[in-house]
């Protein structure tokens, strides 16, 4: 009797330990969907982050290529400048070359303004291509993983083959090939379209036709286009039903899953027609005649040294103000004005991700804030060594070699300082990261 009775407590002791085993399979689950929740949001966090920083720094790479192009268009110009007035004076020297030399300055004058109204195209054409190159690397870096169509998908829709396991061998890794190509050139139009379609996810089609930038909101990337200030666009995608926002032409922001990139930038650069002869170079001018000249000149004929630097000051204002030769920049702040347009003038992107939760039952996913993860950065081109600008260089290498020439210091050396190009080089840098 009394082993009977232990034989049955020792039965009934035999299951005590599977409602344990079960608190601790669900406690498990739930450590497992949390680590993963955060895991996806970091990711996500990650990538948004990444794209808004790509963006900013592409965009102000931009502007950095333009500000080049600019800088040497303006030593161009300077060289120009220092032809004509060699060629003018040259006329009028003659007296009878004065009306071609009226004819040489009214044509160059032209050129001169045709430049300068192109440089401002030109530059509100920089800051459009700033902006859409923005868009493209945020888009880029967005880490969007919408699935392309698969295989089957692509037969029923371009060659309307229902039971591809049917197909001879050679056909089925025939159309594989076009697949894995994206395009048959011996198709007819519409095949090719349907093919495109099929083999290509949205986001392949959206960035490959460009329809980050839309130019019916934005406008083209032409010389004079001035895009908006702030220019907003998204793409947005539903992986169960195959759709996207992008052959369905609807708002990005009614998909399930989203990407939509904000830029804020300037809309042109403001130009200003520039002479190198300013007053810095008569300055000098008037330095070395007083210094060079004057000094050696008895007391009684000092006079003609003051005369001389009075015709060579008339002489450079006039050239000054009729003979334009390079560019600046035109701002209110005339002595800030680099820093203006340059370190103060930033490139800013916001990058925002959105992710609709998914309900599993047992664990509601959720991706940040109402499913919402957004990241921005700004960022500018800048001095990095303090004197880069877009105004001509030639000038000043080609004074200080002329004045080296005359005071027979180190000039050889001079020379090779004259096309300093660096100096319309501007760097890019981060400047604020969210």
């Amino acid at each position: 009797m009394i082993l009977k009775i232990s034989v049955n407590k020792a039965r009934y002791e035999k299951g005590q330990i599977f409602p344990f085993l079960i608190a601790i399979i669900a406690v498990i689950i739930i450590i497992a969907m949390i680590t993963l929740n955060l895991g996806q949001i970091a990711i996500f966090k990650t990538d948004v982050s990444n794209a808004a920083d790509a963006a900013a720094l592409a965009g102000a790479s931009t502007l950095s290529g333009y500000l080049l192009g600019i800088g040497l268009q303006s030593d161009m110009m300077c060289g120009e400048m220092l032809v004509a007035v060699a060629a003018i004076l040259i006329e009028v020297i003659t007296v009878i070359g004065i009306p071609i030399a009226i004819a040489t300055y009214i044509a160059y004058l032209v050129r001169m303004l045709v430049t300068y109204f192109q440089a401002l195209e030109e530059g509100k054409m920089a800051w459009s291509n700033a902006k859409k190159t923005a868009m493209q690397y945020a888009f880029q870096n967005a880490g969007i993983d919408e699935q392309r169509p698969s295989f089957k998908e692509f037969l029923k829709g371009v060659y309307d083959v229902s039971d591809p396991y049917n197909l001879p061998k050679a056909d089925t890794a025939a159309y594989y090939n076009i697949y894995s190509l994206g395009d048959d050139i011996n198709a007819s139009t519409d095949t090719r379209k349907k093919i495109k379609k099929y083999s290509q996810g949205g986001f392949s089609r959206f960035m490959e036709e460009g329809g980050y930038w839309d130019e019916s909101v934005f406008g083209p990337i032409t010389p004079g286009n001035i895009s908006p200030a702030i220019v907003t666009t998204g793409y947005g995608w539903d992986p169960l039903h195959g759709t996207n926002s992008y052959d369905s032409r609807d708002s990005y922001s009614s998909y399930p899953n989203s990407v939509e990139v904000q830029v804020i930038a300037n809309v042109m650069y403001p130009l200003k027609l520039y002479n190198p002869l300013n007053s810095e170079v008569q300055q000098e001018i008037d330095g070395w005649i007083t210094n060079n000249i004057e000094d050696a000149l008895p007391w009684w004929l000092r006079w003609l040294a003051q005369v001389a630097v009075w015709l060579i000051n008339l002489v450079l204002g006039l050239l000054g103000a009729l003979m334009p030769g390079g560019f600046k920049f035109s701002n209110a702040e005339e002595d800030n004005t680099i820093k203006d347009n340059t370190d103060d003038n930033p490139i800013s992107v916001t990058v925002r991700r959105y992710k609709e939760d998914k309900n599993l039952g047992l664990w509601k996913f959720r991706y940040g804030a109402a499913g919402v993860i957004e990241a921005s950065a700004t960022a500018h081109v800048y001095r990095e060594n303090g004197d880069e600008d877009i105004r001509p260089v030639v000038w000043g290498g080609l004074w200080d070699w002329i004045s080296a020439v005359f005071t027979n210091s180190n000039w050889q050396k001079k020379w090779t300082q004259i096309f300093k190009t660096q100096k319309h080089l501007f760097e890019t840098e981060l400047t604020g990261v969210r």
